[in-house]
């Protein structure tokens, strides 16, 4: 039986408007250019303008208010003559003046994830095997190679399961009676193995470092006494055992020492080079911070950013009254012009709410600016949060891969954020200034004879740092410095 109830309820939702606030404030600036000259060729309603917006906020915000004001008692005195497009229940939807044009949602862009685009290891391997000219079943198994490297870019796969599995994918193709040897899943492999970069789809760590020593342009002695070391020496090599290793191979510990040096140059995990040459970023500040006479100056670093206005030509349509509009026609109009406000909104809001955390940061880090880089104090995001009365999430989002460019260098915004410990004068102490006065000990130390890190608590302590021996490990390895039998170097 049918019947009709109301009920009232509570429900939070987020609105499509704070989600783009967000998703634009948490996107570096460089991405923030890329993404406004999308809108631009997408939205006719927005133009590209002259005027500078840092010097017409205000008025260009006074302006877009009045427009509105008066374009939305047009759309009320129209909707009193319209019965069948209500302009108020257009206005009072969900979306509270934003709703995507109908079929929009396919197209609809992720600003987060536009500027995130990394070519994948498969991708960068396969573009090189496809200019070979190898027969069809080779391209086959060299895929099939491809795809089975584990994420260092090692082939690890027992040959007669990795043919097993080839066969099967020729009998998906309805290609049966396919057979394939191991001498050629050897002979593609060998010539995987010459793709860039040098040492990938090798099967262990030796024949990797081999593979990258054969395609060094160094001397050919050179080269020949690393490969020895490495085929039959490895363990000497591994362990650090370098006296024992220039006795076995007759030679000075100073030759060794070169030789030792070009093997330490060699890429242990070959597909990190692909994922590092993909995902590098050049670093664009989004920020510059100046300083004229004792004080600071902040500013955003926008300006190959276009400055965008409302098109005038176009916002004529929404107070046309002459105009026999039909409701699709006026669903893109308007569907257009919130979209359009709604976006310059957002970058206004990001603008503003980049300046305050920076503001905020120079007023806590004030010290770190005038030392030129030192003397950095502990601060957490809630501090700037409660500071710019804003809440913790937008903090995090507007510091997330953004970086400042000062008079003594470019620093990323998190770098400012630190916990902190108490020294022995009991002032509290950036965990960062302790992990530089970490890394300036073992930089000093004497390479034969590094320090341990029960050694490493001691000197700690002699400049005031009570730290446990966890402590250490754990700041040692925050820092990428291995233990101190693997930092031992030979003397020259």
């Amino acid at each position: 039986m049918l019947k009709q109830t109301q009920s009232q309820r509570l429900v939070q939702k987020v609105l499509p408007q704070i989600i783009q606030k967000q998703s634009l404030l948490a996107i570096p600036t460089i991405a923030l250019e890329q993404m406004v000259r999308l809108e631009l060729e997408q939205n006719p309603f927005l133009e590209e303008t002259d005027i500078d917006l840092n010097q017409t906020e205000e008025e260009t915000e006074k302006a877009e208010n009045d427009d509105y004001e008066s374009e939305s008692d047009a759309r009320k005195e129209e909707a009193s003559k319209e019965d069948e497009y209500n302009w108020d229940d257009y206005m009072n939807t969900e979306n509270e003046g934003y709703k995507a044009p109908s079929g929009s949602e396919e197209n609809e862009i992720n600003y987060e994830n536009l500027w995130k685009t990394p070519l994948s290891k498969n991708d960068y391997l396969l573009s090189q095997l496809y200019l070979l000219s190898l027969e069809e079943k080779h391209v086959t198994i060299g895929e099939a190679i491809i795809s089975s490297l584990d994420g260092d870019g090692y082939f690890r796969v027992n040959t007669d399961d990795f043919i097993n599995d080839v066969i099967k994918q020729f009998e998906n193709a309805e290609q049966s009676g396919i057979s394939i040897t191991s001498e050629e899943v050897e002979e593609v492999l060998k010539e995987i193995q010459k793709f860039d970069p040098p040492g990938i789809a090798a099967r262990n760590l030796q024949e990797c470092l081999i593979i990258q020593l054969d395609a060094k342009p160094i001397d050919s002695n050179l080269k020949s006494g690393a490969i020895n070391i490495i085929q039959n020496h490895f363990e000497e090599f591994r362990l650090k055992n370098y006296e024992k290793l220039a006795s076995e191979l007759n030679i000075n510990i100073e030759y060794l020492n070169v030789i030792l040096d070009e093997i330490l140059k060699l890429n242990p995990k070959p597909s990190s080079a692909i994922e590092d040459s993909s995902m590098a970023d050049y670093i664009h500040p989004d920020l510059i911070v100046t300083k004229e006479n004792d004080e600071y100056k902040v500013e955003l670093n926008d300006r190959n950013m276009p400055s965008l206005k409302i098109n005038s030509a176009y916002r004529k349509l929404i107070t046309e009254k002459e105009k026999n509009l039909d409701k699709n026609t006026k669903d893109f109009i308007f569907n257009n012009f919130e979209r359009a406000k709604w976006f310059l909104q957002a970058i206004n809001s990001r603008r503003e709410t980049m300046l305050k955390v920076m503001n905020s940061i120079l007023k806590y880090q004030r010290d770190f600016f005038d030392k030129l880089g030192e003397g950095l104090k502990p601060l957490y995001e809630k501090d700037v949060a409660e500071d710019i009365s804003m809440d913790i999430s937008t903090v995090s989002r507007t510091v997330r891969g953004k970086y400042v460019q000062s008079d003594f260098g470019i620093y990323e915004l998190r770098s400012f954020f630190s916990h902190s410990m108490k020294n022995d004068e009991g002032q509290d102490i950036s965990n960062i200034e302790i992990k530089n006065k970490l890394k300036e000990i073992i930089d000093a130390e004497d390479a034969q004879k590094p320090l341990t890190d029960e050694q490493l608590v001691l000197e700690m302590q002699k400049h005031g740092f009570k730290l446990a021996r966890r402590t250490v490990a754990k700041y040692r390895e925050m820092l990428k410095i291995p233990k101190a039998r693997l930092r031992r170097k030979l003397q020259n």
